[in-house]
């Protein structure tokens, strides 16, 4: 004979509150756990960027310094410096995410960091990795970098537009074999002619021409590293950041991006970053024969009204000597 137990309504409310608190404490568990992957992402994300932002403000601080001086470095001490804003930037970033002292999870940083773009006054540099061994024959990631790439458009008739990140200009004419250099509106007076028959559109043909030109090395740059991170045996998933078609590039500075980092409480990190500071006009020269047959320079507001012959604009101070003008400065 079975046994029958009577259910009392009060006993299913017990149950019903029972399972409700249950399922709401779960819900409420994985509430924070994710606002707490949110606000890990967000911290980290905010380290990279701060990281990106003081290596682009040391790289601007040392254009400033060149535009002042009126010398450009050799490509040895280019490289030299350019190696030094680079460890700024790892040895930064490595402080933030508190691994300053753990060589294996700095190099799997790197990892998750396929390029970098350091952006110069007249052109960048693309930065990439390679696998080497080091002097304790151990396989270690070096960075690579590559030649300054010019922001150069070839316009429909063949001549070259040279962009810089201010509204200078400088046109190859292939067919005179000369360059023209000089302000926009010099330029435009001269050769009235899309695109510099109009500011706005010269400008957005810049933008457009230098996020193309770096949109195109981050492609080849990510196929290498990918075919790196297999010789190491890693398996990562890298894709050109998005949003870089909408970063208005007009400043010197520094860009990077990192993707699939894995983060302390298992989420993985993406986020791309751009650096910069104002850009200081670099001081241009004009070159001058004087009556007496001397090849002098003289900033553009200073040129002598008589008594001396346009030769050619020029870009610096270095330029000028290389050339063998006397750079002279304005009359007091």
């Amino acid at each position: 004979m079975g046994v029958w137990f009577e259910v009392k309504p009060l006993s299913i409310i017990l149950l019903f509150l029972i399972i409700a608190l249950g399922l709401g404490m779960s819900q409420d568990a994985r509430q924070d756990i994710n606002e707490r992957h949110a606000q890990t992402q967000k911290e980290y994300a905010n380290a990279f960027q701060a990281a990106v932002d003081d290596t682009g403000a040391y790289l601007a601080r040392f254009e400033a310094q060149q535009v002042t001086s009126g010398i450009r470095y050799q490509r040895e001490k280019q490289l030299a410096f350019d190696m030094d804003i680079l460890n700024v930037f790892y040895d930064n970033l490595a402080l933030k995410f508190g691994i300053e002292s753990n060589s294996a999870a700095i190099q799997n940083l790197k990892v998750h960091i396929p390029a970098m773009v350091l952006f110069h006054y007249n052109g960048y540099e693309l930065v990439t990795l390679e696998d080497r061994l080091n002097n304790g024959g151990q396989t270690e990631l070096t960075p690579v970098f590559w030649p300054i790439r010019a922001y150069n458009y070839t316009l429909s008739n063949g001549n070259i537009l040279y962009f810089t990140l201010d509204d200078q200009v400088t046109i190859y004419d292939r067919y005179n074999n000369r360059f023209l250099q000089d302000s926009f509106s010099d330029i435009q007076a001269i050769t009235n002619t899309a695109p510099l028959d109009d500011l706005p559109t010269f400008r957005e043909m810049r933008q457009n021409t230098i996020v193309s030109l770096v949109e195109q090395d981050l492609g080849g740059a990510i196929n290498r590293h990918l075919e790196l991170a297999k010789r190491l045996g890693l398996n990562i998933q890298l894709t050109i950041p998005r949003g870089l078609n909408e970063q208005s590039i007009q400043d010197v500075g520094f860009m990077a991006f990192i993707q699939g980092y894995p983060l302390p409480g298992g989420e993985r990190l993406t986020t791309y970053s751009f650096g910069g500071s104002a850009v200081i006009q670099r001081k241009q020269l004009v070159g001058v024969i004087m009556a007496n047959g001397e090849n002098h320079a003289y900033p553009k507001q200073c040129v002598p009204a008589a008594g001396a012959t346009v030769i050619e604009n020029l870009y610096d101070s270095e330029e000028a000597v290389l050339k063998g003008y006397f750079v002279q400065e304005c009359a007091p």
